[in-house]
């Protein structure tokens, strides 16, 4: 199955929170939410308030994370636009500390999860399993003019393909060409993420940050640019058994919502 959301459409179920700690948070639902089902995708924008904190903490899932917007501190590195960060379930990470600017990201998931397992409370949740973080910086058209003059299709790739299915890659492309990505029965899933420029599949039209999961047994996806030209990312997770649970239930990030 394909799940695209363009992000004019999903603009209206963004709402504002309040976390545990006092901080508040914007954060836009693209696919799931607190209750879907564990073995279903879940996608969302979280807009961290400057000077926030979200203290260290894990997932039981495999999740990938995109800054897009801001910067800040991801554990001991600086992070900017754009930087994508993996890590492994029960891998634990942080804090993460929005600058004055506040830090805006994405978090992309295969399967669903309501919250997360904060330290030290959480540690007692943890399973056994490969304890593994990866960070790196995506290198960016600078503006709008810039990819529009760009001719043919770059692809740089950010983490290699592995035998676990892990992969990542940037994905630049001038106006008018068209990329068909690697097969989604690599790994456990794709995300696609609009960086710049507009994404075209099947004759809709996905601006940026707008979002594509690409579900197996799924053919390669095909996309092409508009005028705009496009620069996308292209995110796999590694293989993943349907059915897992929870070590425990994870709190919610919000307390409440403020508006």
């Amino acid at each position: 199955m394909i799940h695209a959301r363009a992000f004019r459409d999903v603009t209206p179920s963004r709402f504002v929170g309040k976390l545990f700690n006092g901080h508040t948070y914007a954060r836009t639902n693209y696919l799931g939410s607190d209750t879907s089902h564990r073995d279903t995708p879940q996608a969302l924008l979280v807009e961290q308030s400057a000077n926030s904190v979200i203290p260290p903490h894990f997932h039981g899932i495999d999740q990938f994370q995109v800054i897009v917007h801001g910067g800040g501190s991801l554990g001991k590195h600086a992070v900017k636009p754009v930087c994508v960060h993996y890590a492994n379930a029960y891998s634990g990470y942080g804090p993460l500390n929005a600058e004055e600017e506040g830090i805006f990201y994405f978090t992309l998931r295969a399967q669903s999860e309501p919250g997360a397992f904060f330290f030290p409370e959480g540690r007692k949740f943890q399973k056994a399993n490969e304890r593994r973080n990866l960070t790196a910086e995506v290198d960016t058209a600078p503006d709008d003019a810039t990819l529009a003059a760009c001719r043919g299709v770059e692809q740089t790739v950010i983490f290699a393909q592995e035998d676990g299915g892990l992969s990542a890659r940037a994905v630049r492309m001038g106006p008018g060409q068209s990329y068909t990505g690697p097969d989604p029965a690599l790994g456990g899933g794709q995300y696609y993420v609009v960086l710049r420029g507009n994404l075209i599949l099947e004759g809709e039209r996905y601006e940026k940050w707008s979002c594509i999961f690409v579900e197996p047994p799924e053919q390669p996806l095909t996309v092409d640019s508009d005028a705009s030209g496009l620069e996308v990312l292209v995110l796999q997770y590694p293989f993943w058994e349907t059915g897992t649970e929870l070590a425990g239930d994870a709190p919610l990030y919000a307390e409440e919502k403020v508006d």
